[in-house]
């Protein structure tokens, strides 16, 4: 193996008769590098959204939904969180709440919006979302740890509070049918005039533009149960979620979600939606494979003459496909190390450049509004960057079969016949 690596090494650092062999090297090297630049820097971009949404969703939904087995009201929400909080010693919080489909109407002298809504029923004092956290006086600015709403009082999603053109001091009218869990029921409706008191803004446009919040006991009414719909739990390890609700399940009783399986479908959209990316932006790195195989098969015929006297030396033919699969691995090899170092510096660096790039142009690359983000994140995890190199080096190897066997099947007679 030193014999192979050793004339390997020669090959591809030696003086060559073409310059064109050259040239075509080191654009197989680049074509590698870029290829695994651009996997590296959209791979942590996709990971860190991913990690940031994440954190956004559990934030803005409990860890657990617990219900009751048969989806009846919970009558008795305290006896339920003292018995769920001594049984399960890794819950540190728990809070009732209770859902209503309803339509919102805003009245007023320049007219009235509509807008159907999901009115949530939370209770101010034990309430475990970052509800208090995302208030908002004005639309836009944040100010945190605001009042959460009281008797007689709603807080609106931003973008439904957009949508309907109300602003905080406005009347916003919760329409509902008559002793029914269902807005399309044929029932007479029910009207409820409610204060906005304030503007939550998660940062997650289904919850911006779908969501409002009452107090429980306004809730009630205007679902026209006793009780409540179920209890939000919060966890020391969100991550355990998934052992912790079938704990619930079958040792209490009750019926649990995990915050994963109330999303279960985003989550699953972002996953198939990297995997796409890794797809897509892998075939960057097949075709600086195929620039290899080119490579190769040139180096091959100008070293012909070569190979034949190492095969009249005895060198086996083993021998020379493993001299030339070394070849291709090394030019694999020095892209896909500049693309890791390249990538992972340029990820690292990635908000300057853009903010650099969008003051060149004059345009912002990044609209805060649209992607809830004030920065791009970024997460590059080490399982990322061994599956990205592993992937761009067996394309390379693949790449080298070919001028390898090739390499072995020349005849030294034939190779040697014209010298």
């Amino acid at each position: 193996m030193k014999f192979e690596a050793f004339v390997a090494l020669r090959y591809l650092r030696g003086k060559r008769k073409s310059r064109f062999v050259g040239l075509i090297t080191i654009i197989s090297v680049a074509g590698v590098s870029v290829g695994v630049m651009a996997l590296i820097v959209v791979m942590g971009v996709m990971t860190g959204f991913d990690e940031e949404l994440t954190a956004a969703i559990m934030g803005n939904n409990a860890h657990l939904q617990v219900f009751d087995k048969f989806n009846d009201p919970i009558e008795n929400p305290d006896t339920v969180i003292a018995d769920l909080q001594n049984s399960i010693p890794e819950i540190t919080a728990a809070s009732p709440f209770t859902v209503v489909k309803a339509v919102l109407r805003r009245g007023g002298v320049s007219g009235q919006e509509y807008a159907a809504a999901f009115v949530v029923g939370v209770d101010a004092g034990r309430d475990v979302t970052d509800l208090k956290e995302n208030l908002t006086n004005e639309r836009g600015r944040t100010f945190g740890g605001g009042e959460l709403p009281r008797k007689g009082e709603i807080v609106l999603g931003y973008i439904l509070a957009d949508n309907m053109g109300a602003f905080t001091g406005d009347e916003v009218a919760v329409i509902t049918p008559k002793d029914s869990p269902s807005p399309l029921s044929t029932k007479p409706i029910q009207q409820k005039w409610l204060t906005v008191s304030g503007i939550s803004e998660a940062q997650m446009q289904d919850i911006d533009s779908l969501y409002s919040f009452v107090t429980l006991e306004t809730a009630a009414q205007l679902k026209g149960q006793k009780g409540v719909d179920g209890i939000h739990c919060m966890l020391q390890d969100p991550m355990k979620a998934g052992e912790i609700a079938k704990k619930i399940n079958e040792e209490l009783g009750y019926h649990a979600m995990t915050w994963y399986e109330s999303q279960q479908y985003f989550f699953e959209a972002l996953q198939q939606e990297k995997v796409a990316m890794f797809i897509i932006l892998m075939f960057i790195v097949l075709v600086a494979a195929f620039n290899i195989t080119s490579t190769l098969i040139m180096v091959v015929m100008e070293k012909k003459r070569d190979i034949g006297i190492l095969r009249t030396l005895g060198v086996s033919t083993q021998a020379i496909v493993t001299l030339f699969t070394l070849e291709g691995l090394y030019i694999g090899l020095s892209g896909t190390m500049l693309g890791v170092v390249g990538g992972t510096i340029f990820a690292h660096y990635i908000n300057p450049i853009a903010e650099w790039i969008a003051w060149m142009l004059g345009v912002d690359l990044f609209n805060s509004v649209i992607y809830h983000f004030d920065h791009i994140p970024v997460s590059i995890h080490p399982t990322d960057i061994v599956a990205i190199t592993v992937s761009a080096v067996i394309l390379t190897f693949i790449s080298t079969l070919y001028p390898a066997w090739s390499a072995s099947r020349l005849d030294p007679v034939d190779a040697l016949r014209y010298e």
